[in-house]
């Protein structure tokens, strides 16, 4: 029997990335809590993250509208090791469809007790009612949401 050798590799990237008009406007809403989607003219998808065009009609998407900060959890997985410069593990990252979009917005997600793994999907099952908690210093950037956490009525 033989063994597959392994190598260890070590990433330590620093991007800067031209975002562009349309996800410069997201984030200047973010930084002012606002959340922005843009809409297709053809097909009324509405888009969060904002897309420059619709996806499925190649529509260009230039009508925006402000979603509220909540939503409901689609579908979410644990990521059980770190790596630098994210969260402490075990964090959630959730697919959040916020009300009236017609996509996910992909986030963390905390309220989760992750001492009985085996118990995580009845902690917060798909369709599960979160929303948004704001960074308290916002500066233009998807980290302007803190995270999602349940919602509470």
């Amino acid at each position: 029997m033989t063994t597959t050798p392994t190598q260890a590799v070590h990433w330590d990237l620093h991007y800067d990335i031209h975002l562009g008009a349309t996800w410069s406007r997201f984030m200047d809403g973010l930084r002012d809590q606002k959340i922005l989607a843009n809409v297709c003219p053809a097909c009324d998808r509405v888009f969060v993250p904002p897309q420059a065009y619709c996806e499925s009609c190649f529509e260009r998407t230039d009508r925006w509208v402000e979603l509220p900060p909540e939503g409901s959890l689609e579908v979410f997985t644990v990521a059980w090791h770190g790596f630098r410069g994210g969260p402490t593990p075990p964090y959630a990252i959730g697919g959040v469809r916020l009300d009236g979009a017609s996509t996910l917005l992909m986030h963390w997600v905390i309220g989760l007790d992750f001492t009985e793994p085996a118990t995580l999907l009845a902690q917060l099952p798909a369709g599960s009612r979160v929303r948004a908690v704001w960074a308290p210093q916002r500066s233009g950037q998807i980290l302007d949401i803190a995270h999602f956490e349940p919602a509470r009525d």
